[in-house]
């Protein structure tokens, strides 16, 4: 009778972990200049709100038909804060910005460096690195969608502040971007070379001479909404930065004993990974979850999120270098 007592003592605090982990989000509305007039959410783990030690701090951009409450449930990105320590920022798109609360990725003048919502996302990190003990070398950028691109742009216009990006059923920065070329590019993205794409990523930074972000891409070869070329060129782009080539280093098929994915590296000299891709087949435009409680397992299924016994942001987490095998 007692150790059925103590299990259920146990099932209980698990379960009333997962559901403060997954609400409780802090609106911030004043983090300074938002010329992208977005909303500011984040999370801060119950192990962390009295510590002094500096911990990483993930930025997590919602898709399209989401809010910072959806992409933080679906992903479970809170329950990894939780578990591993570190914050969680999520910026918020706002109906009056785009009826669809899409970040604005196709509009120069919102992914342009120090213009629009790619400056308000800056600066709300900037606000949270000042006011918490945020470790700023271990800042990293996650995005789902038109969030995913925007990610690409924070990385892009900001890489001195940043160390790695994952980016889910995205694409490509484009200095030359346009609601036309936008829509367009989703469906069919333009033919430009490494160079090409890559110096559209230097012109933001003309005198930087620093490393630029490590880039790690989830994409589905089913996906209506984001033609799977886009991370061809993605990928195009940034081994270029990393002055590395497009001929894969490492290819890990059934990767983890999922049939469907393949995860495909591409090192850079030092044997550090620039690019890391998972390749994903029958999968469409979604975020991967696996609902459960299991040492590998988590996020919840939804709009844009569909379980494939992979949790994805656990992985991610792993490339990321903020957790070990």
């Amino acid at each position: 009778m007692l150790r059925i007592l103590i299990l259920f003592i146990l099932l209980f605090h698990m379960v009333s972990s997962f559901l403060f982990a997954q609400k409780d989000l802090k609106e911030c509305k004043y983090f300074g200049s938002n010329p992208g007039n977005l909303a500011m959410f984040m999370y801060a783990p119950a192990v962390l709100k009295d510590s002094c030690h500096k911990k990483p701090l993930i930025v997590a951009l919602h898709g399209c038909s989401q809010n910072a409450e959806a992409i933080a449930k679906q992903s479970g990105w809170n329950m990894l804060s939780e578990k591993y320590g570190f914050y969680v920022l999520y910026p918020q798109q706002k109906f009056s910005n785009n009826p669809s609360e899409c970040f604005d990725w196709f509009r120069k003048n919102d992914i342009l460096k120090d213009k629009g919502e790619v400056c308000s996302i800056k600066n709300m990190i900037e606000f949270i690195c000042d006011s918490l003990p945020v470790d700023t070398e271990h800042i990293f950028v996650y995005g789902l969608s038109a969030g995913a691109v925007m990610a690409v742009s924070i990385m892009a216009d900001y890489p001195y502040m940043i160390k790695a990006g994952a980016i889910l059923a995205g694409g490509p920065f484009n200095s030359e971007m346009n609601a036309v070329k936008g829509m367009t590019g989703m469906m069919a993205p333009p033919d430009k070379s490494p160079l090409e794409w890559s110096n559209m990523v230097r012109r933001q930074n003309v005198t930087y001479t620093g490393k630029y972000p490590e880039m790690i891409i989830y994409h589905g070869q089913n996906d209506p909404v984001v033609n799977f070329r886009n991370s061809k060129a993605l990928i195009d782009q940034w081994t270029y930065l990393h002055k590395t080539d497009t001929i894969p280093d490492i290819i890990e098929n059934s990767f983890q004993n999922n049939k469907y994915i393949t995860k495909i590296t591409y090192l850079q000299k030092d044997s550090v990974a620039a690019v890391i891709f998972y390749n994903i087949a029958n999968l469409g435009h979604r975020l991967m979850v696996d609902p459960g409680t299991g040492e590998t397992q988590g996020g919840s299924t939804g709009l844009f999120a569909v379980d494939k016994d992979f949790f994805s942001t656990y992985w991610i987490l792993l490339d990321f270098g903020i957790i070990k095998k």
